[in-house]
Parts: C-alpha cells; sequence; structure tokens
C-alpha cells in the first residue's frame, strides 16, 4: 500500500470508527489494506465476500458480452457486475438490520453498482469523489440516498 493510501485508509478508520457493526471487503489486497485500520478501531474482523471483487473489465457473463452481443457487451458486464455486488450487500445489510456496515469494493464494480441504485430507487446519483473517496448508501424510512464523501467532507 502506498503513503497515499495509507493515510487515506487511516482517514476512513477516524471518520467512521464509531458503531461500525461489520467491515466486509473484496479479497483484493489494496481493499482490505484500505478497511483494516477501520476493522481494528471498531474491533470486528475484516469479513470477506468474493462478489465484491472488480469487474474484471465488464466480460462477464463471457456468453452475453460477446459474439452477438459484443456491441452493448460492456453494458451487459456493468450490468452483471452491479447485480452481483448488490446481492452481497442485500445479504450484508440483511444481518445487519438498522446497522452500520462498511463494504470495500472496487472502481468499476461501485460505479455500476451506484447507478442501479440510483436508478432503482428513483434518487440522485452522487458527486464523484475518485480515489480515496467513498460513497454512504442511507436508507430512512424506506428512502435511499447516496452522497460521495472525500476524507474532508461531502463532495
Amino acid at each position: 500500500m502506498s503513503e497515499e493510501g495509507a493515510r487515506q485508509a487511516d482517514v476512513l478508520a477516524e471518520v467512521f470508527k464509531e458503531g461500525v457493526d461489520a467491515v466486509h471487503s473484496s479479497p483484493a489486497l489494496r481493499c482490505r489494506q484500505s478497511v483494516a485500520p477501520l476493522a481494528a478501531v471498531a474491533g470486528v474482523p475484516v469479513l470477506i465476500d468474493e462478489r465484491l471483487r472488480e469487474a474484471r473489465g465488464f466480460a462477464e457473463p463471457a456468453a452475453w458480452t460477446e459474439g452477438v452481443f459484443a456491441p452493448v457487451g460492456p453494458s451487459l458486464g456493468g450490468a452483471w457486475a452491479a447485480g452481483r455486488v448488490m446481492g452481497a450487500l442485500v445479504e450484508i445489510a440483511a444481518g445487519h438490520d438498522g446497522g452500520h456496515v462498511v463494504a470495500c469494493s472496487h472502481g468499476d464494480a461501485i460505479p455500476a453498482t451506484l447507478a442501479y441504485l440510483s436508478a432503482a430507487h428513483d434518487c440522485p446519483l452522487p458527486s464523484i469523489v475518485g480515489r480515496g473517496g467513498w460513497y454512504r448508501l442511507r436508507v430512512e424510512r424506506g428512502r435511499l440516498t447516496l452522497t460521495g464523501m472525500r476524507p474532508s467532507g461531502p463532495a
């Protein structure tokens, strides 16, 4: 992990140290390292979930992203990646009803998932935060809000 990445992981731990019930991560080392300080401060383990992995160039499912579907392959691959991550998030949320959970994924799977959520719940897309930022998903009274966050505050 770079020095900047370590600093960003420490900021994440400082911002969200209170009330985190669980920390889930992609199996990728950089994701695990990003949430390790937060998990340590919260006193919870980092739970690995394969469904939070990278989208792998939106090449899945191969039978639907190649051949006759090649012109729309990346769109279908993005839908596949969003569906995979959503499956993980729904299961994670069901296990922590009313709690605060952190899930770490990747810069290709996250935007696909946020676009899906925004469309499905008729809420605005959050501001783009770029590297070192995060997105807060909050459900209150059945209404979803998506907020882009930077270490210095909302994006």
